[in-house]
């Protein structure tokens, strides 16, 4: 799992060049790289995000490093909407929403990218993140909750 919130290069992102952003963003037990490679092989060479960025070599590869933990009570877990506003001010410090913006997400991601374009419009500040957002790929998200969701938090009546 991720221990620090970074937004990690992976290709094409110095290019000033370039012509949008592709943005990966984990979820849950997950961490910015290896949530990206077959299980059983973690080496460069099967890390599918450097390879779209070998074929799209005009678009910058980043992926979103943010700790997300499965229970509140463990680790250093923040509301979603905290963790949103931290990780749009991580992009905005990047520059990213200069350029379109795709982002591919997993289980919880997605949750947080949702949170993060609803954040951008309801504050403003991050407006060109919203506006310049052209599609998210969903992968395995929770749209309408989780099961995980409505086990009873400890200390709490059952």
């Amino acid at each position: 799992m991720s221990d620090r919130n970074d937004l990690i290069e992976i290709y094409g992102a110095q290019n000033p060049d370039r012509r949008g952003d592709v943005i990966f963003v984990h979820g849950l037990g997950g961490d910015a790289l290896s949530t990206w490679h077959p299980q059983e092989r973690r080496d460069d060479d099967n890390f599918w995000p450097a390879w779209l960025g070998q074929d799209l070599s005009d678009v910058g590869i980043w992926s979103l490093a943010y700790e997300v933990q499965p229970f509140r009570w463990k680790g250093n877990s923040m509301p979603l909407v905290d963790r949103a506003t931290n990780s749009l001010d991580l992009l905005d410090s990047y520059e990213i929403g200069d350029r379109p913006i795709i982002f591919v997400t997993h289980s919880m991601g997605g949750l947080l990218v949702k949170q993060m374009l609803r954040s951008a419009r309801d504050f403003g500040k991050w407006e060109a993140i919203a506006s310049g957002t052209r599609g998210i790929v969903f992968l395995s998200t929770p749209h309408s909750g989780s099961v995980f969701g409505r086990f009873p938090r400890p200390g709490s009546p059952a």
